[in-house]
């Protein structure tokens, strides 16, 4: 396979190379179990609520049709199967008398009716169940596009409609952060330089040499930017340790059936940013099963930290059970030129730290104010503005319940900028990925499904831009946070090399 064929396979969004097909449904690794009752019985309700988020493919009442002749079709299995039970009895009790019947000619008559009788049943028990099958796989296919349900307090609308919770810092050079990001009137008359300028007289990121090795939008962290990767992600894993977060290292990659549990699914082809990743040695095979789950480069650690836990039953006297993973990220990311794609704002590739917990769903809400609540703490030492947005319905995703986003200003850029976020998915990944719990001192009932939040520690490159462009001074230098300097191997400035 030539390097640019490779290029293009790693390039390409999934859909692009594989439409998704409901015979795959059946091949996945886990079996999602969906309420179809409920989607049923409430399938006018789901379906606004899809339409609230922007969701305009999911059919909840197109799953109650499916749902309806699924039963209908296995009521008449079961019914059959019974039928070819009784007959194989009789068969059976025939075959006993066999040489002692009187008419040996009514005995092979009758046992050639019921064994004409049972190869129609079986036979019609082998169609029904082709039947079934291929309505289970559509309804599975259908349930699956499905949002999670909303919080009833979420705003409705699009990234505009956001409601601010709170605004936290102040920096030295602003007299009021506004609520508006063009209100500029308040800003001092020190002139902010953005973050690209600095990193190129600091020489901490190489763009020219991340696009020629990887192509546009990859960089080369240097020297001193290197160790502020370092420093951040050190700084974030401390803190997370610390605070009862299990940490881990988790992989890259992630099977394609994982990544659809996690509600990584898109709207429409534009805003695929998954990275699907087929080894060298497998591009050229032709079997069944060199397409049937592949592996997708992840886009947060959230993805691997979920799924550690598929398939599990959980002790509930354990949960919260909370991980922080530290992860390469890769997204597709397909916005236009501009600002945003200017420096290391919006990248291809990125480190981050992401924080996972799993709860019991009495405890998910809770746990979403402790995920803020330690985000807040993160940002605040490291002695940045930033503030709270509630998001609305268009920017929750398939699996968030309600999702909490904090941006920071960044006074180069005049603007807020995004640097993490916190969502409860409650029980939307949990059912995709068989996550369940035991519930200490309960009833002795079936296990319940977890509910899962996430939250972002650290994502580098965008927290990398705010302090760089909050901290710098006049001359283009670069005050060091104070909590990450223990890391920066006796760095309280970023300075111009002596060469430069």
């Amino acid at each position: 396979m030539t390097l640019c064929r490779l290029q293009t396979l790693l390039r390409l969004p999934v859909h692009r190379r594989q439409p998704l097909a409901v015979k795959l449904l059946k091949r996945t690794l886990i079996q999602p179990s969906f309420n179809y009752k409920y989607i049923r019985d409430n399938a006018d309700e789901l379906l606004e609520n899809a339409k609230q988020r922007n969701v305009h493919d999911a059919q909840p009442h197109r799953v109650g049709i499916l749902y309806d002749e699924f039963r209908d079709i296995t009521s008449q299995i079961n019914e059959r199967r019974s039928e070819l039970n009784v007959l194989s009895k009789q068969l059976a009790q025939q075959a006993k008398y066999k040489g002692l019947q009187v008419n040996a000619e009514e005995h092979r008559a009758m046992m050639s009716d019921l064994r004409s009788q049972a190869k129609s049943c079986k036979t019609l028990v082998q169609e029904l169940e082709r039947k079934v099958s291929g309505v289970e796989a559509e309804l599975m296919h259908e349930a699956a596009k499905i949002p999670n349900l909303t919080h009833p307090d979420t705003p409705v609308g699009g990234e505009s409609n956001a409601r601010t919770v709170r605004i936290e810092g102040l920096l030295h050079t602003v007299d009021r952060i506004p609520n508006n990001p063009s209100d500029l009137s308040h800003l001092s008359s020190v002139e902010f330089r953005d973050h690209y300028d600095l990193v190129r007289d600091l020489d901490i990121v190489d763009m020219q040499a991340g696009a020629q090795v990887a192509g546009s939008r990859f960089h080369y962290w240097k020297g001193a930017g290197a160790l502020l990767e370092l420093a951040l992600v050190q700084y974030a894993m401390t803190r997370a340790s610390a605070a009862g977060f299990i940490p881990h290292i988790t992989p890259d990659v992630a099977r394609s059936s994982i990544v659809g549990a996690c509600g990584f699914r898109p709207r429409s082809s534009a805003e695929d940013q998954i990275y699907r990743a087929i080894p060298v040695a497998e591009e050229s095979r032709n079997d069944d099963n060199n397409d049937s789950d592949p592996l997708c480069l992840v886009a947060t650690a959230e993805i691997p930290l979920v799924a550690m836990k598929q398939k599990q039953i959980l002790d509930g006297a354990t949960l919260p059970y909370a991980v922080a993973g530290l992860s390469h990220c890769f997204r597709a990311e397909a916005g236009a030129r501009g600002r945003d794609t200017r420096g290391i704002y919006r990248l291809h590739q990125f480190t981050k730290v992401e924080l996972v917990s799993l709860a019991l769903p009495e405890q998910s809400q809770t746990e979403l104010e402790r995920l803020v609540g330690f985000q807040t703490s993160l940002y605040r030492d490291l002695g940045l503005t930033f503030r709270i947005l509630q998001m609305p319905t268009h920017e929750l995703g398939a699996s968030a319940f309600q999702k909490f986003d904090i941006e920071a200003w960044m006074p180069g850029r005049k603007a807020w900028g995004e640097i993490s976020s916190a969502s409860n998915c409650t029980d939307y990944q949990a059912r995709r990925l068989g996550i369940r719990a035991r519930v200490a001192g309960g009833d002795g009932g079936p296990p319940v499904f977890v509910h899962t939040l996430n939250a972002t520690a650290i994502a580098v490159p965008r927290l990398a831009v705010a302090l760089l462009e909050s901290f710098q001074r006049p001359g283009g230098e670069v005050v060091v946070p104070q909590v990450l300097r223990p890391w920066m191997m006796g760095m309280d400035v970023l300075r111009r090399p002596a060469s430069s």
